[in-house]
């Protein structure tokens, strides 16, 4: 092969190569030398002034797959002196840091597959070690995650109806926890701060006056008093939207606590099939396939009180898809509220007096629709995040490979 083709190949174009010295089934070593002669100075940055005086050996440097080989560049580590200013200094290449035996290409080659998978994953298809990836990627993280943070600040600055989604998410279950800031519109994830309480919300509002410089039409969050008391002192003109699936949550819990009541009354049988086919009360009637919606109503058959709150739970999805302006949905709010006080069942009017609690708030998802369906999903992938990293000691790389986690898709934009 000619060294021509060999050098847009490498994609240097300060290189020259000059001969491959070795070459097997896994391995292709490259000799190149610098185009250039001569470098400034980087004290008088004069270029005129400046001589070589040999060479301190051979740089190896691992470059980006050829042919699916392994490949490594041999170039020489040039002395250069200036005779201006008396200044020995050694030549620098663009291609590779100084000290570094990995090119720059050969290094956001393998951040850029450890992204979204793990250092193990991408040290097996760049044929590295796993302590090398993983080195490479905590290197290279918080300057990434950085440019997209920016990014996404940027936009909700200048967004014109700005909806923000605000939800917290367990680093250890029932200990602590992190709370996420996300642009609901921008599909994006703004900031991540550390816990949930209200004293640890007003601490970040106050160390971060870009997010009180916000200015959101709307502010979807679950039913935490706390969330709401932060936002409605941070964004006082904001709607606060209690987020549907959490409140459609506390009918779901509802309908299963009675089903739990009402299960020790039951044969052995009807006991055995009510457990084992629980869930089928959860999700929508309409959404399930012939052979659940007949295994449902040989369930619901079991118990009128049963069915009668499996009714309770479909006309309030219903009532949340079909109510067409805020005055049709706040009466039909009330239908659905003196339907539920007919059952007489303690779980169900709990269930209400936090409905009636919430109303104003429930009711605001019909002045605008949003919900933290993509916030839910987000959570998700930083679970994924968390296991494949083992949750991460250095804070900084925590947070900043979930915010680059959350907003890959965004990196190009």
């Amino acid at each position: 092969m000619q060294n021509q083709y060999i050098n847009e190949l490498l994609a240097i174009p300060e290189l020259q190569v000059n001969q491959i010295l070795f070459v097997d089934l896994n391995e292709l070593h490259i000799e190149a030398v610098p185009i250039a002669h001569r470098q400034s100075c980087p004290i008088c940055l004069s270029v005129r002034h400046v001589i070589r005086k040999g060479t301190n050996g051979v740089r190896t440097v691992r470059h980006l797959p050829i042919f699916e080989k392994k490949s490594y560049l041999h170039v020489p580590a040039i002395r250069l002196y200036c005779t201006s200013c008396h200044a020995g200094f050694g030549w620098t290449y663009e291609f590779v840091g100084q000290k570094q035996r990995y090119s720059k290409l050969f290094r956001a080659l393998a951040v850029e597959q450890a992204l979204g998978s793990t250092a193990v994953h991408s040290a097996r298809m760049q044929q590295a070690p796993t302590s090398t990836v993983q080195r490479l990627y905590q290197e290279a993280i918080p300057q990434m995650s950085e440019q997209v943070q920016a990014k996404a600040w940027a936009e909700a600055k200048t967004m014109t109806g700005l909806v923000l989604g605000v939800d917290d998410f367990a680093i250890k279950k029932g200990h602590t926890y992190n709370t996420g800031i996300h642009n609901l519109r921008g599909e994006t994830m703004l900031d991540l701060l550390p816990g949930r309480k209200l004293e640890d919300l007003r601490a970040y509002a106050a160390a971060h006056p870009d997010f009180r410089n916000l200015c959101p039409k709307a502010v979807v969050m679950d039913l935490a008093q706390a969330y709401h008391t932060w936002i409605s002192e941070c964004f006082p003109h904001a709607i606060r939207i209690a987020d549907r699936f959490h409140v459609h949550g506390y009918v779901i819990e509802c309908i299963q606590t009675v089903r739990k009541s009402v299960q020790p009354t039951l044969s052995l049988r009807a006991k055995a099939q009510l457990k084992s086919y629980h869930r089928l009360l959860n999700p929508p009637g309409n959404a399930l396939n012939e052979e659940g919606r007949e295994r449902l109503d040989v369930l619901l058959n079991y118990s009128p009180l049963l069915r009668s709150v499996w009714e309770w739970k479909e006309a309030f999805t219903t009532w949340y898809d079909c109510s067409p302006s805020v005055a049709i949905a706040e009466s039909g709010f009330e239908r659905w509220c003196a339907q539920g006080d007919r059952m007489d069942h303690p779980t169900v009017q709990s269930t209400l007096k936090t409905m009636r609690n919430w109303k104003v708030e429930i009711l605001n998802y019909h002045r605008c629709r949003w919900t933290n369906a993509t916030v839910e999903g987000r959570h998700n992938r930083i679970k994924a995040f968390q296991r494949r990293r083992y949750f991460t000691r250095n804070r900084l790389n925590y947070k900043g490979g979930i915010l680059l986690e959350c907003n890959l898709h965004r990196r190009g934009h």
